[in-house]
């Protein structure tokens, strides 16, 4: 009879090998080969065993499994040991089946990192010492007397406490695995009970079968029998899970990565609090929204990291609110959602914080350049409209000439527009940095852009030709980083509207200059002064640019110098005017950009 329990053990072993094997040929990708890793170890655990029911029958000397033939002389201590491999196998399984059920479980259902895989190897030590100390109490028994004495029962006590705490380990490993199921099925409506319940029999039952159950049977063939039912409830579960309950089709840990991979990967900054405020998690935008590493902030309470300006109660109330950072131009788009168990109790809060200030800067230029090309372009076809019919009026060839040259100049101006709307295009879609350049060459080269402009030498004498409006350039050896295609064209305009309002002086002049700030770390700020001469610029259009917007009523009269503040802005700067004595535009722009020996 025990024979046949043995036999009946080894060919749940063999099916379950074939399960595995047609698992590997079907399937693939998350899962797959932790749970082949699994079943393999399963099917050679319930053949080891069935092996070690074969071997009992001739250790005890009788078929029946009743008892030693006074006819059959027992094994010497050597071939006794050599018969122990089935056993040995089956101890060693004991602990690796439900380590690799445990990475499988893991794997199927969310994410198994690094650490997660460490976790569980840390404890393959104590499977070590489990199969160890089996083996050698195995070995003591055998040779018991071939040892010193005393020695046998000094190493006894100590292997038995190996063996204690292997299996306080393994068995906390089944019982997390089972909580990791049950949990998989709470949070995921899609996986189907039937699927979680077959993966839950797959391994537990069998384990708790070998270690617990068989205590309680008195004979060997009782001991043989017990683990039977539950080795072949957990072939058909196993059969089941991979052939009818779709065990690789509803992947809940694809679920469970993608949610993280979203939420770590979104470029909003996500916070996740408990209910009484307290940070849980955030991705990395909230890294860098906050400037603080998340270790320094878990557990900590949200008001912490949240200037004193956010109110947290208006944050949480599910309603989309606007809020801008202190010191700052960005603003921020903040909403939130509850987080709630089954019974909708609330348990936490996820906040998202996104960055509008880019949107709402180019709604805002898109709005400037909207108004300003309707209100210059109706202006100046107006203009060249009214001339054209004065031709029509009065088509003398005194009158004819004066009127070509005045829609020429309209024309003109509409060209020049368009050209200055297309630049204004290139500086907002140019990179803040590029290779390093020379800032007087930089600014030598915007001069030259501008028309009546002429760059003089620090003794105020012409460089060449005799200009109307001659320019010096005061600035030191350094060069920067700043891109030229934004700091040339900000640089020819400003000059440009220089020479514009300082032609009418006695003696007109402009000059263009460079000062910068330092401190321990090299230059903290520097400057770009552009002044002139003569009656400056209108308090009307220094409205205009320091409200950095349009009004419906209220325009500038020209695309130049917004030019001058979206450049500035996008290398991160600041434009200031001073109109006290002739006008003076300062450029103040980041210490980081100017490189300085």
């Amino acid at each position: 009879m025990l024979t046949a329990v043995g036999g009946v053990n080894v060919i749940l072993g063999i099916v379950l090998l074939l399960i595995a094997v047609h698992t590997s040929r079907q399937y693939s990708g998350v899962g797959t080969r932790s749970f082949v890793a699994c079943i393999v170890g399963l099917g050679v655990w319930a053949a080891a065993g069935g092996v070690n029911d074969i071997i009992s029958v001739y250790e005890l000397g009788s078929p029946s499994g009743g008892g030693m033939s006074s006819g059959v002389e027992p094994p010497s201590s050597i071939a006794a040991f050599g018969l122990q491999g089935s056993r040995i196998v089956d101890w060693v399984l004991q602990t690796v089946v439900p380590v690799l059920y445990a990475l499988f479980i893991l794997a199927y259902t969310t994410r198994t990192d690094r650490r997660e895989q460490l976790l569980l190897f840390v404890l393959v030590p104590f499977g070590l010492l489990y199969t160890g100390g089996t083996m050698s109490a195995t070995l003591v028994s055998l040779v018991l007397d071939n040892l010193p004495a005393g020695l046998s029962e000094t190493l006894l006590p100590l292997l038995q406490f190996a063996i204690s705490i292997s299996l306080f380990v393994t068995g906390s490993i089944v019982l997390l695995s089972l909580g990791q199921l049950w949990r998989t099925l709470h949070r995921y409506q899609h996986v189907s009970t039937r699927l979680t319940l077959a993966l839950a029999v797959i391994v537990p039952p069998v384990w708790f079968a070998e270690r617990f159950f068989i205590a309680l049977a008195e004979t060997p063939l009782a001991r043989a029998a017990i683990p039977v039912p539950f080795v072949i409830l957990s072939t058909g579960a196993a059969w089941l899970a991979v052939t009818r309950f779709g065990l690789f089709e509803e992947l809940p840990a694809a679920l469970a990565v993608a949610r993280q991979d979203i939420v770590a990967g979104m470029p909003d900054a996500a916070i996740t609090v408990t209910d009484g405020h307290s940070i849980l998690d955030w991705n990395a935008a909230a890294t860098d929204l906050f400037e603080r590493e998340f270790s320094t902030v878990v557990g900590e309470h949200l008001a912490t990291i949240l200037p004193d300006t956010f109110d947290i109660e208006e944050l949480l109330a599910e309603e989309q609110t606007t809020c801008r950072l202190p010191d700052s131009d960005r603003v921020l788009e903040a909403s939130s959602s509850r987080i709630t168990d089954g019974d909708d109790r609330t348990l936490g809060h996820t906040i998202i914080f996104r960055d509008i200030t880019d949107s709402r800067q180019n709604a805002r230029r898109a709005e400037v350049l909207s108004r300003v090309l309707r209100h210059n372009i109706r202006n100046r076809a107006d203009v060249a409209t009214a001339y054209l019919r004065q031709l029509t009026d009065n088509p003398g060839p005194d009158t004819a000439d004066k009127i070509a040259t005045t829609v020429e100049e309209e024309l003109s101006a509409l060209r020049d527009l368009g050209g200055t709307a297309r630049e204004i295009e290139s500086v907002l879609q140019a990179d803040k940095r590029t290779g390093n350049r020379s800032v007087e060459e930089l600014i030598r080269h915007a001069i030259e852009e501008v028309q009546h402009a002429q760059v003089v030498d620090g003794g105020h004498e012409c460089a060449g030709d005799v200009s109307p409006v001659p320019v010096v350039i005061d600035t030191p050896p350094v060069e920067t980083r700043a891109n030229g295609e934004i700091l040339i064209p900000v640089i020819r305009e400003l000059v440009s509207n220089a020479v514009e309002h300082g032609g009418s002086a006695p003696e007109p002049r402009v000059s263009v200059r460079l000062k910068g700030s330092s401190d321990s770390k090299g230059v903290d700020r520097w400057w770009i002064d552009v002044a002139d001469s003569g009656t400056g610029i209108s308090d009307h259009e220094v409205e205009v640019f320091e409200d950095a917007e349009e009004q419906p009523l209220q325009h500038g009269k020209g695309l130049g110098l917004w030019l001058v503040w979206w450049g500035v802005d996008r290398l991160g700067g600041e434009v200031s005017f001073d109109t006290d004595s002739g006008t003076t535009v300062t450029v103040k722009l980041p210490g980081s950009l100017l490189i300085h020996d």
